[in-house]
C-alpha cells in the first residue's frame, strides 16, 4: 500500500502516545499495584493424544504481571450436586509492558488471583489511542473461575 493512502492522526503525534503510555505504565505498576500470576502449559512436559487431549497437564512457572483487575460479582449456582460459586475477572494489561517482557496472555492460560484460579477464555486489544490501529495500547483478558481439581495440576519431579 502506498504512503499516500496511509494516514496518521492529525492531533496525535508519536510523542503524545509515548507520554500516555508512560503515564499509564506508572499508574498500573506503581500506584494501583494489582497483579496476577499467569501459568502457561508446558508443551515439552505435557503429553497429548491423537485428539490433542492430555491426562495430566504441566504448567511452566508462573509469570507475575501487573494489571488492572475488575472482579465480577459472584453468582451462586444451584444444581443436583449442591451450591457452586461462579465468577470471572477482567484483566487490563499495558500492551507495551507485555511486549517488552516478551509475554502475551493466551486463551487457556491459568490465572492465580486472590487465591482463586481462573482460565482465560478471551483475549482482545480493544483500546487504540486516538482510534488509530498503529497506537494499540491495551490488552484485555477475561477469565472464568475454574476448580483446582479440573486443572489437573501436577508438580514436575526434578
Amino acid at each position: 500500500m502506498s504512503d499516500e493512502f496511509t494516514t496518521k492522526p492529525f492531533f496525535f503525534s508519536r510523542n503524545d502516545v509515548n507520554f500516555i503510555d508512560s503515564v499509564n505504565e506508572e499508574l498500573i505498576d506503581q500506584i494501583v499495584g494489582q497483579y496476577v500470576d499467569i501459568y502457561k502449559i508446558d508443551t515439552e512436559e505435557t503429553e497429548s493424544n491423537l485428539y490433542g487431549e492430555s491426562a495430566a497437564k504441566y504448567y511452566n512457572r508462573g509469570f507475575r504481571v501487573n494489571c488492572l483487575i475488575l472482579y465480577n460479582e459472584p453468582e451462586i449456582m444451584q444444581d443436583d450436586f449442591g451450591a457452586d460459586l461462579n465468577t470471572s475477572i477482567e484483566m487490563y494489561f499495558h500492551r507495551t509492558t507485555l511486549t517488552e517482557a516478551g509475554f502475551h496472555p493466551e486463551i487457556g492460560d491459568i490465572v492465580d488471583w486472590n487465591g482463586i484460579y481462573f482460565e482465560i477464555n478471551t483475549v482482545t486489544e480493544p483500546q487504540l489511542i486516538a482510534g488509530h490501529t498503529d497506537y494499540k495500547h491495551q490488552i484485555k483478558a477475561i477469565a472464568h473461575r475454574t476448580r483446582l481439581s479440573s486443572l489437573q495440576i501436577e508438580e514436575v519431579r526434578r
